[in-house]
C-alpha cells in the first residue's frame, strides 16, 4: 500500500482515535518533564518555599490529622482555634476525597503528596481532552488539533503557578470546561434545542471548581456573564429570548451564590472574618499590559516587540509566539493588501468559527479590563485613570467583599484562550480557503514557533526540589530533635519567631521567616501536633490578636490561657536562634511596623521570661517545654 503526503494530510481520524492520540502525546510530555516527580515518590516537590511549602503542608496535614477532627475542620494551624477547610488553600475538595479514601478504602496518608502530584498532572490531560473537543468543532486539519491540544496546556499563564507554589491555581481545564460548555450551550440554543441540562451541569461543575480554589468562581462568573452579555444584549435579544436570558443569569450568578451559601452555612467563624481585604488594586497584583508581549526568560523565541523587564509572577500573561507572530503577519497583510481587506473580512465573518469566537473574544476583553484594576497609574503614579469599563469599579462601591479577590491579574487568563483559539481557527480557515502555495510554509513556521515554545516550557517545568516536608532524609535537624520527645505528651507546637499570616489585614500580619516556618511544618507533620502559628487565608483577626498576646508582658488572654490549660498537656516551643543572633543582617529589615516588630523581637527571651524547660537542641534550633 502506498502512503502519500496528500493521503496523510486528508486522513481524518475519528474523534475517539484523535482523543487517544492527543492524550498519549500529552502523557509522554508529562513523563518527560516530571520523570523525577513520578518515578521517585516521596523524594521531590514542585516548590518547597513560601506559599508552595505552605500549600503542600496544609494538604498533607489535613489528610493525616486525627479523624475526630471531621471533614470540614482543619485543626493543624491556628491552634487552639483551628479553622475550616475552605480557608486552607489546600485544594479542599481533593484533600477531602483523599482523606475519605484513606479512612474507608486504602490508607494514602503516607503518600498524600504523591497523590496530589498525580491530581495536578492529570489537569494537563483534562485540558488536552477539552481542547480536542473544542478544536474539532471548527478545525479541519487534525494535525493542528493535535499540536495545539497538546501544546497550549503548557503555554497558558496558569501553568506558571506550579513553580510559584499556587498549585491549585494551575488547573487550566477550569476555564476550558467553561468555554466548552458555553460552546455547547450556544450551538444548542442557536439550533432551537433545550439548554437546561447543560446549564444545570455547568452550574454544578462551577460550584465544585470553587472548592478547588475560590478564585475560580469570579473568574467563571466574568467569563460566563460577559459571554451572555455579548450574545444577548445586541438588538435586545435578552427581551426576545427570556428563557435563554434566565439561563445565562443562572449560570453566571448561581455558582457564586451556591458556593458562598455552602461556606456560610458551614463556617462558624464567618461573623468574625474581615469583610474586605488589603491589597485590592495593589500594582504588582494587577495585570501589567506589557506582560501580554513579554516572553519568559527560558523561551528561545522572543517576540519582536518586548518590554525589557519581566512582569511580576502574578502578571504572567504571555500570549505566545504563535499568536503574536501570527497577528503580526495578519496586520502586515492587512496594511499591504487594501483591495482585499473587505473581501477577506466578509469571508472570515462567514466562517463557521466566527460567531462563537467573536463572543468569546468579547468576553475575554471584559475580563482583560477587569485584570488591570479599577484604577491604573501612569507616569510613575503622577496620573491615575479611573477604569469605568471595569465592572468591579461599581461592585466595590456596593460591597467591600469584592476586595477579597484582590489579585486582579488572574482575570486575564481567559484572554489567552480567546486569542489563541481565534488564531488556530483563523489559521485553519485560511489554509482551507486560500490557493496560495506558500501558505503551507507560513503555517509550518507558525506551528514551529508553538512547538519551540512548548519544548522550552517542558524543559522549564522539568524542575523539582527535595521533599523537605515529609521525607526524613531531608530533615536532619528535626530528626535530631524528635529523638528527645514523645509527641503524645504535648498538645501543640509554638514556633518562634512567631508568624500568623492570612487575616487580610496587612498592618497586623506577622509574616513568616521561611526557614522557621519550614521547621515548624516538618515538626508538625512528623508529630501530627497542631501549630499555634498560622498561614492560611481570611483567618479571623481576633485569633491573631489573642495569640500574639502570648508574647506581651501580660501573657495570653484569660480565655486562651484557660483553653490551653484544659488540654492538660504542655506545649512544645520551637525556637530558631539564628533569627536573633545577628548572623543574617537582612532579618532586621523584615518589617518596620512597630507592633509586628515588637512581637517578633519578644521571641528572643521568651524561654527565659517564661522559665521554659530545654528539651532538645541541634544547631540553631532549641526545643522547649512550656507548662501553661
Amino acid at each position: 500500500m502506498t502512503i502519500s503526503l496528500a493521503a496523510f494530510r486528508s486522513w481524518q481520524p475519528s474523534k475517539y482515535l484523535l482523543l487517544v492520540l492527543n492524550l498519549l502525546l500529552q502523557a509522554i510530555l508529562l513523563a518527560e518533564a516530571f520523570s523525577e516527580l513520578l518515578g521517585k515518590p516521596g523524594r521531590y516537590l514542585l516548590s518547597n518555599l513560601y506559599d508552595g511549602a505552605k500549600n503542600y503542608y496544609t494538604f498533607q496535614a489535613y489528610v493525616q490529622q486525627p479523624w475526630e477532627n471531621g471533614l470540614r475542620w482543619f485543626g493543624m494551624m491556628n491552634y487552639p482555634y483551628g479553622d475550616y477547610i475552605f480557608y486552607t488553600d489546600n485544594t479542599p475538595i481533593l484533600a477531602l476525597l483523599v482523606r475519605l479514601w484513606s479512612h474507608y478504602i486504602f490508607d494514602l496518608r503516607p503518600h498524600a503528596l504523591d497523590v496530589y502530584h498525580g491530581l495536578l498532572l492529570c489537569g494537563f490531560l483534562v485540558s488536552t481532552l477539552l481542547l480536542t473537543l473544542i478544536l474539532r468543532r471548527f478545525v479541519r486539519y487534525w494535525g493542528l488539533i493535535t499540536v495545539f491540544a497538546v501544546a497550549l496546556p503548557w503555554l497558558n499563564p496558569q501553568v506558571s503557578r506550579l513553580l510559584v507554589g499556587h498549585l491549585n491555581l494551575s488547573y487550566s481545564w477550569v476555564l476550558l470546561v467553561a468555554i466548552w460548555g458555553l460552546l455547547n450551550v450556544y450551538e444548542r440554543a442557536q439550533a432551537g434545542r433545550s439548554v437546561g441540562k447543560w446549564i444545570a451541569g455547568l452550574v454544578a461543575v462551577y460550584v465544585l471548581t470553587g472548592f478547588i480554589h475560590l478564585y475560580y468562581l469570579p473568574l467563571l462568573a466574568a467569563l460566563t456573564g460577559g459571554f451572555f452579555a455579548w450574545w444577548l444584549l445586541p438588538r435586545q435579544q435578552w427581551r426576545k429570548r427570556p428563557a435563554l436570558t434566565a439561563a445565562g443569569a443562572a449560570l453566571t450568578l448561581a455558582p457564586m451564590v451556591v458556593g458562598v451559601a455552602i461556606i456560610r452555612l458551614i463556617d462558624g467563624y464567618y461573623a468574625l472574618r474581615s469583610k474586605g481585604a488589603s491589597g485590592f488594586n495593589y500594582d504588582p497584583w494587577k495585570l501589567q499590559f506589557s506582560a501580554l508581549f513579554r516572553s519568559p526568560e527560558y523561551n528561545k523565541v522572543d517576540f519582536w516587540l518586548e518590554p525589557s523587564a519581566q512582569p511580576t509572577y502574578e502578571s504572567v500573561a504571555y500570549l505566545g509566539a504563535f499568536a503574536l507572530f501570527g497577528a503580526t503577519l495578519l496586520a502586515g497583510w492587512w496594511l499591504w493588501n487594501a483591495a482585499d481587506r473587505a473581501a477577506g473580512w466578509q469571508a472570515w465573518k462567514s466562517a463557521p468559527a466566527w460567531p462563537f469566537t467573536r463572543l468569546l473574544l468579547g468576553t475575554a476583553l471584559i475580563s482583560l479590563l477587569m485584570s488591570v484594576g479599577t484604577t491604573y497609574a501612569l507616569d510613575e503614579g503622577k496620573y491615575v485613570i479611573n477604569n469605568y469599563l471595569n465592572i468591579l469599579f461599581y461592585v466595590e462601591k456596593v460591597s467591600s467583599a469584592v476586595t477579597q479577590f484582590r489579585v486582579l491579574a488572574r482575570f486575564s487568563w481567559a484572554f489567552f484562550w480567546a486569542v489563541n483559539l481565534l488564531c488556530v481557527f483563523g489559521l485553519d480557515y485560511w489554509l482551507g480557503r486560500s490557493t496560495w502555495a506558500g501558505r503551507w510554509v507560513v503555517a509550518a513556521g507558525l506551528v514551529a514557533m508553538v512547538l519551540l515554545d512548548t519544548r522550552d516550557a517542558v524543559k522549564h517545568y522539568a524542575f523539582t526540589v527535595p521533599n523537605v516536608l515529609t521525607n526524613p532524609e531531608f530533615t536532619p535537624e528535626v530528626n535530631n530533635l524528635l529523638y528527645s520527645i514523645k509527641p503524645e505528651e504535648y498538645q501543640a507546637i509554638l514556633p518562634i519567631p512567631y508568624f500568623h499570616v492570612g487575616t487580610e489585614d496587612l498592618d497586623i500580619t506577622l509574616d513568616d521567616y521561611d526557614r522557621v516556618s519550614m521547621y515548624a511544618y516538618q515538626m508538625s507533620l512528623r508529630t501530627n501536633l497542631p501549630m499555634m502559628a498560622s498561614k492560611m487565608s481570611r483567618t479571623p483577626p481576633e485569633h491573631l490578636v489573642a495569640l500574639r498576646d502570648i508574647f506581651t508582658p501580660q501573657g495570653p488572654p484569660a480565655a486562651l490561657r484557660t483553653t490551653l490549660r484544659q488540654a492538660g498537656k504542655p506545649i512544645l516551643v520551637l525556637v530558631d536562634t539564628s533569627f536573633y543572633d545577628g548572623s543574617d543582617p537582612a532579618i532586621s529589615q523584615l518589617t518596620t511596623k512597630p507592633r509586628v516588630r515588637e512581637i517578633l523581637d519578644a521571641g528572643a527571651d521568651f524561654a527565659t521570661r517564661n522559665q521554659l524547660t530545654l528539651v532538645a537542641q541541634t544547631g540553631s534550633l532549641r526545643l522547649y517545654q512550656w507548662n501553661i
